[in-house]
């Protein structure tokens, strides 16, 4: 019955910061409403003034005395609009943007592209894929632009299965045999009337003959690689369920906003469908899930692939943009409140993927990002050893625990103080925590290993002696995570008191060896494609708040006394994804506290990791390698 109760009231506790977190956002969209009607006001007294003027003898003396001139006005700006004019061509503005520049660069050449067609006829397998496209009065050009990316393939083994969903559109039906006769791996198949997306999608997936399957929207476009790149991977890795690639939106202006994606990251999924285009998938392995289900219609591909990941993890990405998204006014490409019903579809597919994996939770939404956070019940609130590094004064210690304690909810747990000043004036500061003397600690990571074996509590929290906490649920949300058999290390969002981000997750091989992830961005900022607010997988967090279970620090040895803290955190989180683990960071486990003080043996501490986890700092699996080497802020790479 208590325990009942306490899930009860842990549930209550979840609910209401959803609630003020709702409340907060509809706040500030009432802001914003406000400034509108205020700007509205404002434009309507200027249109008023303006046809006041309009109708004054000064304005209408003006036109008399200008008429002379405004008589070549005209064909001036004719002659100069086409002599200054370029059309835009796919994927190509006239005045390109940054990131449109850098695609050019990097997206295939025609030379190749016909490499490439050559590559893929010598392909050992070679297996037939079926691209399912549903139409539904879609714009003829727009679906004639999907099929001319389909037909322009360098990959030839393919079969296009267009599914009518009962369009109504008379040019398109009038189109759609024509376009369907184009080719002869073009197939067209019509339904009696409009049945939905999934239904559509089901009805291909009856047909689909190919071995693999894959999705193309009816108004997107695919790049000249894309089913090279994924046949090509094949050739290397034949075991592989599902392949994911980058995608981008196709905009009047060409091709915007990329989403260029880390390898697979369960947390991540959990917070996003973060996968989306383009998709390959073993078809046998869709149909034994069940296909698409009609009830998470509008996030039909997310609910389908969270029932893949309980299949799989035979989950591979290829970091090349081989998607683009066409962004139009109806479209969720261009935002999720274009359908609401979207929203509502992936939070009951997490919900129902969470209750098939045993998992009791309460999905919530960050009303500000549109990104769900998982609340996992938290099934025994084990013991938990904060262990904090010191060289304070007793005094400011004391106020420092004092505050920990006062702001933090977790129910069990004790402080454990390593220091390494006078042992008896800290003594005397309080009797709220343990204080273990260690005057022979040669670095950080030394104090920290002697301080785990002095105590016996299942769960350990590293925390650095600046760290306070902010909401009282921190430890809690913490806890959640590391008791999940899959997860080694939960670090959470530090926070500089000047209101920046100091640690949000390391991004390793970025300037040197490590980065934190948005270092310096306002610490409520979204980051790129909302990532800095969403719970997420990376390969090392900072043990400036760290939590971890005893088992798994002792299995990989603890820290290593011989690197210098910036290090050691790094290769502690290594030691724990070698042994299988998940590294997760969460958001919602926010704190605020000065930087340590930087350290000496750098130089040799970087030799150590270099030698040790080269691999991974070539290429960490959670940042994708098209993203900037210089600093870990999500932009794009220099080259």
């Amino acid at each position: 019955m208590n325990k009942e109760l306490e899930a009860l009231e842990r549930k209550l506790e979840i609910r209401n910061r959803e609630l003020a977190e709702a409340h907060s956002h509809i706040a500030v969209l009432e802001e914003k409403l406000l400034k509108l009607k205020q700007y509205r006001r404002e434009l309507k007294s200027l249109k008023e003034e303006r046809r006041t003027l309009r109708k004054s003898p000064e304005r209408r003396i003006g036109q008399v005395l200008l008429a002379p001139y405004r008589v070549l006005e005209r064909p001036a700006k004719t002659v100069w609009r086409k002599l200054h004019q370029q059309k835009p061509t796919l994927g190509n503005s006239v005045a390109q943007s940054e990131y449109q520049q850098w695609f050019q660069r990097h997206r295939a050449s025609t030379q190749e592209l016909q490499r490439m067609r050559v590559e893929a006829r010598s392909f050992v397998s070679q297996p037939l894929v079926s691209i399912l496209t549903p139409v539904f009065d879609t714009p003829v050009p727009w679906l004639r632009e999907a099929l001319d990316s389909v037909v322009a393939q360098v990959y030839e083994n393919w079969e296009l299965v267009l599914i009518d969903d009962g369009s109504t559109a008379t040019d398109l039906l009038r189109a759609l045999p024509a376009l369907a006769a184009r080719d002869r791996r073009i197939r067209l198949v019509r339904l009696e009337s409009h049945q939905g997306i999934s239904a559509a999608l089901n009805r291909g997936l009856d047909l689909a003959e190919g071995e693999w399957l894959t999705f193309l929207d009816h108004d997107d476009v695919l790049e000249p690689d894309a089913l090279f790149q994924n046949a090509k991977l094949l050739q290397e890795n034949p075991g592989l369920d599902l392949i994911y690639s980058d995608e981008d939106k196709l905009t009047d202006e060409g091709f915007d906003s990329p989403i260029l994606k880390p390898d697979w990251s369960p947390d991540f999924f959990l917070s996003c469908n973060y996968l989306c285009h383009m998709i390959f998938l073993r078809r046998d392995l869709v149909r034994a899930v069940g296909g698409f289900r009609q009830e998470f219609d509008g996030s039909q591909d997310y609910d389908l692939l969270l029932r893949i990941s309980e299949r799989t993890d035979r989950i591979h990405h290829v970091p090349r943009v081989l998607y683009h998204w066409r962004r139009s006014e109806n479209s969720s490409a261009s935002d999720v409140r274009q359908k609401p019903g979207q929203l509502e579809a992936s939070w009951r597919a997490i919900e129902a993927h969470l209750e098939r994996r045993g998992e009791p939770a309460h999905v919530t939404v960050d009303w500000r990002t549109h990104a769900f956070c998982v609340r996992r019940q938290l099934f025994e609130p084990r013991k938990i050893s904060v262990i904090i590094p010191s060289s304070h004064d007793p005094e400011s210690l004391k106020r420092r625990v004092e505050s920990l304690i006062s702001k933090t909810s977790y129910p069990n747990y004790d402080i454990v103080i390593v220091q390494f000043g006078e042992r008896d004036e800290v003594r005397e500061a309080g009797t709220d925590f343990q204080v273990l003397h260690f005057p022979d600690a040669t670095n950080d990571s030394a104090a920290k290993n002697y301080a785990v074996a002095q105590t016996d509590s299942p769960w350990i929290l590293f925390l650095d002696d600046s760290m306070e906490a902010i909401d009282p649920d921190w430890l809690t949300i913490m806890a959640e995570h590391v008791q999940r058999p899959e997860v080694g290390a939960v670090g959470g969002r530090l926070i500089n008191p000047n209101g920046t981000i100091e640690h949000a997750g390391l991004v390793l091989g970025v300037n040197g060896i490590a980065e934190s992830a948005f270092h310096g961005f306002p610490a409520e900022h979204p980051g790129v494609n909302r990532q800095l607010r969403m719970t997420r997988n990376y390969s090392a967090v900072s043990s400036g708040c760290i939590l971890v279970r005893r088992e798994v620090f002792q299995k990989v040895g603890g820290f290593d006394k011989a690197l210098p803290r910036r290090f050691a955190d790094v290769d502690l989180c290594l030691k724990i994804r070698s042994a299988g683990y998940l590294i997760v960071y969460t958001p919602l486990a926010k704190l605020i506290g000065e930087a340590p003080v930087s350290e000496t043996d750098v130089i040799g501490g970087e030799a150590i990791i270099r030698q040790r986890w080269s691999d991974v700092l070539e290429r960490d699996p959670y940042y994708n390698p098209n993203l900037s080497r210089k600093r870990a802020d999500f932009s794009l790479g220099d080259n």
